[in-house]
């Protein structure tokens, strides 16, 4: 008998998933071109901009791991684990590194971007360990991963955009 496959049933809404992230990579790279000087210039936005690059790269990573066909659930739950772990704990690494560098106008945005990135990485991390088998969710909990990175890509695509020339 055969085991069955992590993503049956999932593979609309991850290809779908794939081609959105591709675009809002493009997209966050389209930002970060066009204010680039700035961008280096402010402490701290540069690492906010690796961390948005890094949730993109992350994600899309994830999401395609999780299309590779023939794997078994806990194949699949190991590679989902190997993608999300550093798309989860390099962003850390940067946050930390701004706080201790006090690269922040004020704390409440240190949480908020801490917040916003633990929302968009942790289920990623949770959906892996639970296709390895050791939690239940499975793929529900990478759906909401992949969404929530989504929009908060788009948020920090917003503030590489528009905020940060005000």
């Amino acid at each position: 008998m055969t085991e069955p496959s992590a993503i049956a049933g999932w593979t609309d809404f991850l290809v779908a998933s794939a081609g959105a992230i591709g675009t809002l990579a493009g997209l966050v790279f389209v930002s970060l071109s066009i204010n680039l000087a700035r961008i280096i210039e402010l402490r701290g936005v540069s690492g906010r901009a690796g961390e948005t690059l890094l949730l993109l790269t992350g994600t899309l990573a994830g999401v395609l791991t999780m299309l590779i066909p023939h794997l078994t659930v806990r194949e699949h739950g190991l590679i989902l684990c190997a993608t999300a772990v550093p798309t989860w704990l390099l962003p850390n690494l940067i946050q930390v590194r701004s706080v201790r560098e006090r690269t922040y106008y004020r704390a409440v945005h240190a949480v908020i971007r801490g917040v916003l990135h633990q929302a968009a990485t942790l289920p990623g991390v949770i959906a892996g360990i639970s296709l390895c088998g050791y939690l239940p969710g499975g793929l529900d909990w990478f759906a909401v991963g992949v969404i929530v990175s989504m929009l908060v890509a788009m948020f920090n695509a917003w503030v590489l955009l528009v905020e940060i020339l005000r």
